[in-house]
């Protein structure tokens, strides 16, 4: 049996990832494209990270907080991007 798909899409290069970031991307639940401001890490632990790989359909998936989100019961503010188009890093201020 042989992979269909190449190589290179296998894997996500997590270290180019920013911390927070705006991203945009079509969500088939709002059927439009959608923009939101996410960060990589639960803001609330640091330690749990989003994710991104590929499906087994050739889709790069992208698993982060949505900090424009309202929490669902149990507090998950997670999000699920496919084929995001684009993210940008941001800078959080504090003061």
């Amino acid at each position: 049996m042989t992979n269909k798909y190449p190589q290179h899409l296998k894997a996500v290069d997590l270290e180019k990832i920013p911390e927070n970031f705006v991203i945009t991307y079509y969500a088939s639940k709002h059927k439009k494209i959608i923009t939101r401001n996410g960060s990589w890490t639960k803001p609330t632990d640091f330690m749990t990270t989003g994710k991104a790989f590929i499906s087994k359909n050739g889709i790069v998936c992208f698993i982060y907080w949505d900090n424009d989100a309202e929490p669902d019961d149990k507090g998950n503010q997670w999000r699920m991007a496919k084929n995001p188009m684009t993210i940008k890093a941001t800078q959080t201020i504090e003061g």
